[in-house]
């Protein structure tokens, strides 16, 4: 069986703003954290406050806009998962069909 190539899939948001809209009304209704999250969570509890406590003011503005950063990638990842997700999903039903 021939591996998939994902690089193959245009999954770029600027041609998928409908899919993309979708991911968007659909993730607060499938963002309920899972065991092994909640799992994560407790074993790091504190360990962000600690951190940020220590930070001078210049370090906690740095650390701040660190944690922008991060979130902004965080949901263009989960946006580009969700696309490709989805377009895989229509290709195998599709495929199924014939």
């Amino acid at each position: 069986m021939e591996m998939f190539d994902f690089e193959n899939l245009n999954i770029s948001t600027a041609r998928n703003e409908t899919i993309a809209a979708l991911a968007e009304a659909l993730f607060p209704l499938t963002s309920e954290r899972s065991e092994e999250e909640r799992e994560i969570d407790r074993e790091f509890e504190g360990v962000l406050e600690t951190l940020e406590s220590s930070f001078n003011p210049k370090q906690r503005k740095w650390f701040e806009h660190y944690q922008q950063q991060v979130d902004a990638e965080l949901r263009v990842a989960e946006r580009r998962r969700f696309v490709c997700g989805f377009k895989t999903a229509m290709r195998l039903a599709l495929e199924s069909m014939k």
